[in-house]
Order: structure tokens, then C-alpha cells, then sequence
């Protein structure tokens, strides 16, 4: 007979009795909120009279009368200078009695001046701008204006937070993951080359330690079926880089750093299209299209992506040496393809369906052995429904919500009765059937998934706003694998799994002494339900049915001060949670056992920084961060032996240290440099081996292996427009990066030697934009000189790589609707 349990865990006591609910996460999260509010409300009250003169207003569009958003508000002399928000407001404070100038200007509307006397503590304006009577053709310019602007305010919350622009992103011939390993404190672990597998890092923490949002909604579809490097970089209109700190409207889990990549929607009728040509039989290719009717507010769009390698460079073997190794069984394929319509003139801001296709095909390449029959492949089927209202309750509160429905098929094949050396040799399996794992697979897997996220922003006054945040999460998990079953004598892999999550946040934010002191608080609580089957190979009787279940709460602070307009500090503390995954509990049947008492992990985090921005008088723009943090991580889940076989285990505690720093400058008017840098120490906190209370760990204190603890990257551009001829703009970027030697095992001897290699690498871009930024064609060397880079263990990247890009796009008269993410 089958057996059910169900497993609960709070704070206090850890795994509890059989269907017992936990209480304690309710009582913290009601008194953390009660003193969060009550220090914010201290704060308010005792430095509200403090303030000097402001003068705050609303900017709106003469013809319709809609808010306008980003407007540039500043004073003549360039002493103060702030954005309107959202709904029009702004405010500048800090102003003393007198006669001002204030300039308001935004792309697409004509520049204002408007004369003011302040006599009083406070002036409240209303300001119309009337649209510019020529209408740019090239939407680029207004839309990289907004991105600039939408950066510098995501930038200005109390998390710290790196943007990517679409300018940073859009023209380059790579992928995402080339440009995310570029940023401070982050590192991408590849272990080939296109479609491989890529473990992102941020402060040492990487794989699902560190969460992936699009749009604020978690990618973690099952076996890495669709990630973020999948995206094509001409539909990304920024990426945001939490580090430390995870916002609550974010919701995911996680261990206090995630990637929240936003989509362009441009409102105008466009043609773009891309195609790039690589080393190593790489070919990328991009279709998008989009017809935007104005007066009944529809917009329709397709797009067509096709990404295609045979990664077939060469490598020395890193278990023989002297053995060189062309790689001809890594093909890899992945074709996208979606369409959307949007209505932006109905009750709702906007209701947009979009429909999504993906497939991938990949070979598995042998290192160690000659694997040459291994591969899997995936198909995705997606159904989204975005709503979004900007106004209600007399504008104060603002909705977004969505609905994901979703079908994801796997399969995985390992059925060959041979196995082959490195010399070509055919030999029978040494298993019988199969080159990977203790037998022969031939698994498929079907999962079906709903998603929800409800957002809610509420304007309480000028002073305090309220963001509630809720994401559901219910999958079902359906594997089949006949063949393995057949082998094993009995049934492994055909047990289904019901998967069901929540996460609800909630966000305290206050802003007082004229807008120079943001803070904001945030409670998370989450809520995790799997039933499986325990599926471990040494039981004898059927698979056990067992359920696992928890519920935990989470919480973040933080506040910025800004100490002139262009320079504000920064802290934030966090309690992080990242839950059990699916494979993580019950295993895949064969070599990886269930492990159905594993406890979530947490991480206390706490980070402070300080941010310089600003442009001076003559637009040059000077940017500077740095920031210090600490992190204290228990429960972390390894992979680690058990007999013949594996299973995952709560087996490390960490202690995480570090600083990060990142200047970006405008040297000159066509000369631009950018330089980050990171150090990073990660500590083993196990005082005794894990599982024991008395003996000692004799790696305690020492740094955890396998992670870079130092690395830099540069850059040097240099552009002009019309260098070549009118209507054109060049881009010459030099690009290096440099990362020290690091250990791949516990430095525990003198006589040890587990070294990675450290090494520079060198890129080189030529970009040209012809035809008013119509046509771009871009020219690269990836790895110039051709360094060894190796950045996961025994698992060598590509070498020197030449790509070629071409892009046309061709833009229609651009939408004066306000639209909004």
C-alpha cells in the first residue's frame, strides 16, 4: 500500500509532525510590518519640518491631456533637476525663496520654460507641453532616450541594481550571456559553446540560487527548456541586475540576487531584421514584425528567430594529456516563434495576447568519453494574457496582472548498444545499452502549467506608497521512460509529480525630506507543495507516494539618501529563500536518489553602496558605483555521494564577503570607457562535517573551490556620426576581461594543486549604422589571441571567433500613446 506524508517546516523548529501547520511565519511577518511602518512613520514626523522649499507639479499632454512620464524638470542653472513619474508628479526640493527658471523637456514634445517665484514652503504646478510639430521617423532615438530614463530610476531604488540598456544589448553579434559575464560581481559558467549549458553567478551564488524573471514573471521551466540566452537581444528593452537584494514585486525565490529581463513593445509599425554569421557553422537569424493601427488603438506582431550551431571547435582534453579533441557531436538548434495582439484604448491601458512556439534539439558532446549518439530536445507551447490599468481610486492605484498557460515536452535518448574511443574505435556498451548513467533512456516528459502574477501599486500620499505582489505557480509532471523501466525490471521513471507555489509580497515605501530619502520595506511569504514518488533504485516494493510542503517567510529593507542630486548612498538587508526544485526532492529514478526531507535555503544578506550619475554641461555622462556585501547562507543544497548512487543533500554552510566597483564615463564627446571589478571571498561555515555535531570539518575556514574570486572587465568605444558619410554612425569598441586563478578542490596541502587557469581575453567591435540607423552591419573577434578560457571545471570554451551581423530596421511614424510596461 501506498504511503502518504506530508511534511511541513517553519522557522523555529524545522521539519514538523505530519500535517501540522506552521504559525510563527504570520506572527513575524505582522510584527515586521507593524515596526516597519512605525519607523517610517517616526521618520516622517520628525523630519517632515525640516524641509526647505519645493516646488512639485503634474505634466501632462496639452492635446489629450494624458500624463506624461520621464519629462526632464530641472532648473536653468542646472542645480536641481529630477524626472516626473509615472503619473506626471514631480517634485524638487531643497530649494531656498526666490525667482527660478525651470526647463521641462522630453522627445517628441517642444521644450518649456516656465518662470517661478517661491515665496512660500510650497508651489504646485500644472505644466501642458504641447507636441513638437516635426515627428521623428527614427522612433530609436526617442525610445534609447526613454531607456536611459527608465534606467537611471530603476537604479535609484534602495536594491542595488546594474541596468542594460537596448543600446547596450540590441547591435551586438553574441548572446545575453555574453554580455551579463561583462557586469560587476556576475559570472556566466558555460561549458561549450552555443545552446551549452550556462550557470549564471552573482556574488559567488549561481545555477537556481540565482532567479530569472521576464517581465517580473519567474523562468524556470523544467530541464532549462527556455532561458534568458534563448531571447533575441532586438526584443529586449532592458535588463535589470539585482544584486544582494531580490524586490518583493519580484515574485520568485531565490538567494538575494535575480535578472528580470523587460521586453521592448514599441507603439509604432516596424520591420526588423537581423542575420549573423559565426565561427563554428553558427548561423542567428530574426524576423519581427509589427502593424500599429492608432485610432482604434490595436497593435499586431509575429516574430521568427532561428539559432543554429555545430560547435565544432577544437580542445585539449583535460583528461589526457596531449590529446586534442574537434568537437563533432554538439550540434545544437533552437527555433522561436510568437505573435501577439495588443488594445490599448479600451477600459484597460493595455490587454495584450500574446502565443509562443519553441523548440530546441541538442547533441550531448563527450569530454571524458566519446559520446556520439546522447541528445535531448524540448518543444514549448505558451498563451499569455497581459492586463494592465494605469488609473484607479482617482489615479492612485495601478494593476497589472497576467495569466500563463503552458505545455513543455522533453525527451531525452541514450539508447546506443555502443560506445566509441577517441580514435573512432567501436566497442560494445560497456553497460549493455547506453554511454550515459547505469543503463539505457529513452525518457519523455510532458509538463502542463498555470501561472498568475496580480501586482497592485496604491499612492497613498506623496510620501508613502503600498505594492502588493502574488505569483501562483500549479504544474503537473509527467515522465515516461519504457525502455529504462524495461532494463531496470521495474518501474523508475513513470511517476508523475503535482507541483504547486506561491510567493506574496508586500512593499512599505516611504519618501520624505523632498523626495532626498527613500525607504522601503517588503514582507515575502512562501509556499511550496510537491507529490511525488519516492523512486529511490535500492527500495525493493513499489515507489513510495510522499508529499512535501512548506512555508516560510521572507523580508527586505533598505533605504537610499541622496546626498546632492547626483550622488546618493545606499543599504539594504535581506532574509532570501530558495526552494527544494522538484528534481532536487524526488530525483530522476536511476542515478540522482529522492531526498524528500531537504529544507529550503536561506540567506541573510546585507549590502551598502553608493551611486554617483550625472551629466555635465556640456552631456557628458559620468557614472560610478561601488558596493560592499556580506552574506550568511545555511541549508545550501549539494549534489553529493551516497553508495553507488547520488542524491542532493543540505550540506554547506557559506560565509560570503566581497566588493564590487563600476565606473562608466563619457571621456570625451565621442570617447567612451567603462571599468568593473570584483573581489570575492566565499568561506566554508561547516564547524563539523555535515550530519555530525562533533566532528570537526577540517575544510572549515577555508575558501569554497571552484568559484573565481577575483575578475575584471573593460571596455574602450569610440563613435561618430557622419564619419564616413552623412546619415551614418560608427562604433569602435575594444572590449577585455581578466579573471585570476582560482581552485577547483579545497586548498587543504601546499603540495595540492587544483588549479584553474586564469587568463585575458580580448574582443574587438566594428559597428556601422547606415541610412539614419536603418542598417547596421557589426564586425567581431571574440577571444582575439586566443586564450584557454575555462570557467567550469574540465570543460573548455571555445577559442578566437570571428561573427558578422547585419540588421535592418525600418520604423513608421511614431504613436503618441502613452504606453507603459
Amino acid at each position: 500500500m501506498n504511503k502518504k506524508y506530508t511534511i511541513n517546516r517553519d522557522r523555529r523548529n524545522g521539519w514538523t509532525k505530519p500535517f501540522e501547520r506552521p504559525k510563527s511565519w504570520l506572527i513575524l511577518g505582522i510584527q515586521h510590518l507593524k515596526l516597519s511602518l512605525l519607523i517610517i512613520i517616526l521618520i516622517n514626523s520628525s523630519l517632515i519640518y525640516a524641509q526647505e522649499g519645493q516646488i512639485e507639479g503634474r505634466v501632462v499632454a496639452d492635446h489629450s491631456g494624458e500624463d506624461l512620464s520621464f519629462v526632464h524638470v530641472s532648473v536653468l542653472d542646472g542645480s536641481r533637476e529630477t524626472f516626473s513619474k509615472e503619473d506626471g508628479h514631480f517634485i524638487l526640493g531643497g530649494l531656498e525663496p526666490g525667482e527660478y527658471t525651470l526647463v521641462f523637456s522630453v522627445i517628441g514634445y517642444e521644450t518649456l520654460q516656465r518662470s517661478i517665484n517661491l515665496d512660500q514652503s510650497s508651489v504646485n504646478l500644472e505644466i501642458r507641453m504641447h507636441e513638437s510639430a516635426y515627428q521623428l521617423q527614427e522612433v530609436t532615438v526617442q525610445g534609447e532616450s526613454e531607456e536611459i530614463r527608465m534606467a537611471r530610476e530603476v537604479q535609484k531604488n534602495v536594491m542595488p541594481v546594474t541596468v542594460l540598456t537596448a543600446r547596450d544589448i540590441e547591435n551586438r553579434t553574441g548572446n545575453l550571456n555574453e554580455l551579463l559575464t561583462r557586469q560587476a560581481g556576475l559570472q556566466i559558467r558555460n561549458s561549450g559553446g552555443l545552446g551549452s549549458d550556462a550557470r549564471i553567478s552573482i556574488r559567488g551564488l549561481e545555477g537556481n540560487r540565482v532567479q530569472v524573471f521576464i517581465n517580473g514573471n519567474p523562468l524556470n521551466t523544467p530541464d532549462g527548456t527556455f532561458g534568458i540566452n534563448d531571447l533575441p537581444l532586438q526584443v529586449i528593452e532592458r535588463v535589470e541586475i539585482y544584486k544582494g537584494t531580490i524586490p518583493a514585486h519580484l515574485g520568485g525565490d531565490g538567494l538575494g540576487s535575480a535578472i528580470n529581463v523587460v521586453t521592448r513593445h514599441r507603439d509604432v509599425s516596424y520591420i526588423d531584421a537581423t542575420i549573423s554569421r559565426q565561427s563554428f557553422n553558427t548561423t542567428i537569424a530574426g524576423l519581427t514584425l509589427k502593424k500599429s493601427f492608432e485610432k482604434p488603438g490595436i497593435g499586431i506582431g509575429v516574430g521568427v528567430f532561428d539559432n543554429r550551431s555545430d560547435n565544432d571547435f577544437t580542445m585539449q582534453s583535460p583528461y589526457q594529456e596531449g590529446l586534442e579533441i574537434k568537437r563533432d557531436h554538439d550540434y545544437f538548434h533552437n527555433f522561436l516563434a510568437g505573435a501577439s495582439i495588443t488594445f490599448s484604448r479600451l477600459w484597460f491601458d493595455e490587454i495584450e495576447l500574446e502565443t509562443a512556439y519553441n523548440s530546441t534539439f541538442r547533441e550531448q558532446q563527450g569530454i571524458q568519453r566519446n559520446i556520439q549518439h546522447v541528445e535531448a530536445a524540448s518543444k514549448m507551447n505558451v498563451l499569455v494574457l497581459n492586463l494592465q490599468k494605469n488609473s484607479l481610486l482617482q489615479g492612485k492605484l495601478k494593476f497589472k496582472g497576467n495569466v500563463i498557460l503552458g505545455r513543455f515536452n522533453t525527451s531525452f535518448i541514450d539508447t546506443s548498444s555502443h560506445s566509441y574511443d577517441w580514435e573512432g574505435n567501436e566497442n560494445a556498451s560497456l553497460l549493455g545499452r547506453g554511454e550515459l548513467g547505469i543503463g539505457p533512456n529513452d525518457l519523455k516528459t510532458r509538463q502542463d502549467e498555470l501561472r498568475t502574477r496580480l501586482n497592485l501599486h496604491y499612492t497613498i500620499d506623496q510620501h508613502f506608497a503600498l505594492n502588493l505582489n502574488h505569483t501562483y505557480r500549479r504544474a503537473n509532471y509527467d515522465p515516461r521512460d519504457d525502455i529504462g523501466n524495461e532494463y531496470a525490471m521495474r518501474n523508475l521513471y513513470n511517476h508523475p509529480v503535482d507541483l504547486e507555489n506561491s510567493v506574496l509580497g508586500l512593499t512599505v515605501e516611504g519618501r520624505f525630506l523632498d523626495e532626498k530619502l527613500l525607504v522601503s520595506t517588503a514582507f515575502k511569504h512562501y509556499y511550496n507543495q510537491v507529490d511525488g514518488f519516492n523512486t529511490n533504485i535500492n527500495l525493493q516494493e513499489d515507489a513510495e507516494k510522499v508529499m512535501s510542503t512548506v512555508h516560510l517567510p521572507g523580508y527586505n529593507a533598505g533605504l537610499r539618501y541622496n546626498l546632492t542630486d547626483h550622488f546618493f548612498l545606499k543599504g539594504s538587508v535581506e532574509k532570501a529563500v530558495r526552494l527544494p526544485r522538484n528534481n532536487e526532492l524526488f530525483g530522476d529514478g536511476a542515478l540522482i536518489t529522492p531526498s524528500i526531507t531537504l529544507k529550503p535555503e536561506e540567506a541573510f544578506n546585507y549590502t551598502v553602496g553608493a551611486v554617483y550619475d550625472r551629466y555635465t554641461k556640456d552631456q557628458r555622462r559620468i557614472q560610478m558605483e561601488s558596493n560592499l556585501f556580506y552574506m550568511k547562507v545555511d541549508n545550501l543544497i549539494q549534489l553529493a555521494g551516497q553508495g553507488l548512487t547520488t542524491g542532493y543533500v543540505n550540506y554547506a554552510r557559506a560565509r560570503i564577503m566581497g566588493f564590487d566597483m563600476d565606473v562608466r564615463a563619457d571621456i570625451t564627446k565621442n570617447i567612451y570607457a567603462s571599468l568593473n571589478g570584483t573581489i570575492q571571498s566565499l568561506i566554508d561555515n561547516n564547524r563539523f562535517i555535515p550530519g555530525s555535531e562533533e566532528v570537526p570539518n577540517p575544510t572549515y575556514g577555508l575558501e569554497l573551490p571552484n568559484i573565481p574570486k577575483v575578475f575584471s572587465n573593460w571596455s574602450f568605444e569610440y563613435h561618430r556620426d557622419d564619419l564616413l558619410w552623412k546619415g551614418s554612425n560608427t562604433r569602435l569598441i575594444y572590449e577585455g576581461n581578466w579573471v585570476r586563478s582560482f581552485n577547483y578542490g579545497f586548498d587543504l596541502s601546499i603540495y595540492d594543486e587544483f588549479a584553474i587557469p586564469g587568463y585575458v581575453a580580448h574582443n574587438v567591435i566594428i559597428e556601422h549604422q547606415f541610412l539614419h540607423e536603418r542598417l547596421t552591419a557589426t564586425l567581431a573577434v571574440q577571444n582575439l589571441t586566443g586564450a584557454n578560457i575555462i570557467n567550469n571545471w574540465n570543460q573548455p570554451l571555445p577559442g578566437r571567433s570571428f561573427r558578422i551581423k547585419l540588421r535592418y530596421l525600418l520604423l513608421g511614424k511614431v504613436d503618441t500613446h502613452n504606453h507603459s510596461e
